[in-house]
């Protein structure tokens, strides 16, 4: 099972071996976008022919020339480059011949638990991906609840909320002017999901995910 090592640079942890033609000159066209042609041919070590071919598609990008590349991008870079599929087998989680790595897949779950951006991150791509299944696996119907903030709401946020509480009034009043603009009265459906998600506001999100919780502790309270 392989290891998913957070403690090397970035780069070092891809593999570039499973990058495809296109996205090595789109690698090679960044750096020379950023440094240069002549400060490119210097850092990678090649020729001028040598770049020019590559950017042309005569020749692949070789292994090392990507390495020395990556090196000159950040890791933000990187994936603005590769996305999807190429990125999950750039970072190991999907194998060259499509397989996945289930043990590394689940590590990074793991680190999801405790790093809030990566597990809204995974929270964003399940909800955007695969909704009908969360929706059948968790039971939720979606007819008739309508959201409202109430004392039970700002309860939960204080004192029950996963994680970190608010402790803050400010937070609390930022959160509730939040709601009360964008979500007071809405009825929960597919629709208002895609809105949140895609609402430039990215607090709402963590607000709306808050309420979503709210909703399963009113109803795990109800059952005791």
């Amino acid at each position: 099972m392989s290891e998913l090592n957070v403690s090397k640079p970035w780069f070092e942890r891809i593999n570039v071996k499973a990058l495809g033609d296109g996205v090595r000159r789109k690698i090679l066209e960044k750096v020379r976008e950023k440094l240069g042609y002549n400060k490119t041919v210097e850092v990678l070590d090649i020729s001028k022919g040598a770049l020019h071919n590559y950017l042309h598609g005569v020749r692949r990008v070789p292994d090392e020339v990507v390495q020395k590349a990556l090196q000159y991008l950040d890791e933000s870079e990187f994936r603005d480059i590769v996305q999807g599929v190429d990125l999950l087998k750039a970072i190991g989680i999907v194998k060259e011949n499509g397989a996945i790595d289930y043990g590394l897949a689940m590590q990074v779950v793991a680190l999801a638990m405790n790093d809030e951006y990566l597990k809204n991150a995974i929270i964003q791509l399940v909800v955007t991906r695969f909704r009908e299944d969360v929706r059948k696996a968790l039971g939720i119907s979606f007819a008739g609840i309508k959201l409202h903030w109430d004392e039970g709401f700002e309860q939960f946020l204080i004192e029950h909320k996963r994680r970190r509480k608010v402790r803050s009034q400010e937070t609390l009043q930022y959160y509730k002017s939040i709601f009360l603009r964008y979500l007071e009265g809405k009825e929960l459906s597919e629709q208002l999901i895609d809105y949140v998600i895609n609402h430039e506001n990215k607090w709402l999100r963590n607000v709306f995910r808050h309420y979503i919780q709210y909703l399963y502790h009113k109803r795990g309270s109800a059952l005791i």
